[in-house]
């Protein structure tokens, strides 16, 4: 399911916080319980809103640009979609490419260890997706590389759908501190996450702390460009996305408002 010159992108890519932050951290309890929360409205919004007909699905082509543990590949997968999935985490390639074995999914899943700024799939796709906040974290040149990258995934008219927190609502409602707890309730995993504003930056900073249940502590920083949404439809159209829809949530698909819980752009290539 990878391909070995995948792992060469994955390598030169070392200077990443990320590679750290996601493999030193018990970051896989994190996304399930996270994306578990939203897991059916994502599935349900792709369906109603991006053109995902069950009809047609021995056809269409997804591409799904931080995998992750293919949270959202995984069940389009299963429902016989072609998926490709990318990621450059390890500890997230083999965990999906462990529950794809399981549900028996290879023939529709392929999963790439590799940079997102960089990869391609190995054919144009008619749907691709950036979900729960994977893009951003790099400086705006390698960000726009990876909408660069989305763009020239797609089959002309294709979908491309970012998923992204909105900046308006992080900013009027600021929380420095957030905590929570994850994982099984014998054995729960507190999170801490401490938020610093870096206006001249213009990024969010954040320090991560994980406690595991017998008081072990892993602690991670993170860094988050701060766009708010005329800044990133500039950058859609720059490397050359157009018909743009903004929607606010996954739940609703209402449109976009200042104070909705997230910022979901709906692009055409």
């Amino acid at each position: 399911m990878k391909d070995p010159k995948a792992n060469s992108d994955a390598s030169n890519s070392s200077d990443k916080w990320w590679l750290s932050f996601y493999q030193d951290t018990p970051f896989i309890t994190y996304l399930d319980t996270t994306h578990g929360e939203d897991h059916e409205d994502i599935l349900n919004f792709l369906y109603n809103h991006c053109l995902l007909d069950r009809g047609k699905k021995q056809s269409i082509s997804i591409f799904d640009q931080c995998c992750g543990i293919a949270s959202i590949g995984l069940p389009l997968a299963k429902e016989g979609f072609k998926v490709y999935g990318a990621d450059i985490c390890p500890q997230f390639i083999q965990e999906a490419e462990r529950r794809a074995e399981m549900l028996k999914l290879k023939d529709n899943l392929s999963l790439q260890l590799t940079d997102a700024t960089v990869y391609l799939p190995p054919e144009k796709v008619d749907l691709t997706l950036n979900l729960y906040t994977s893009f951003g974290y790099a400086d705006h040149q390698t960000n726009l590389k990876m909408l660069e990258k989305a763009h020239q995934s797609l089959k002309s008219e294709g979908i491309f759908l970012l998923d992204f927190p909105n900046f308006h609502l992080v900013l009027s409602h600021f929380r420095k501190y957030i905590v929570r707890e994850i994982g099984p309730s014998d054995a729960p995993i507190t999170v801490i996450r401490e938020a610093q504003l870096s206006p001249l930056e213009g990024r969010l900073k954040q320090t991560w702390t994980f406690i595991d249940n017998d008081g072990k502590r892993t602690r991670q920083e993170s860094s988050l460009a701060i766009y708010l949404p005329d800044r990133l439809l500039a950058m859609l159209k720059e490397v050359g996305f157009s018909k743009f829809t903004v929607f606010g949530d996954f739940k609703t698909a209402a449109a976009y408002q200042t104070d909705s819980p997230r910022l979901i752009i709906q692009a055409r290539a």
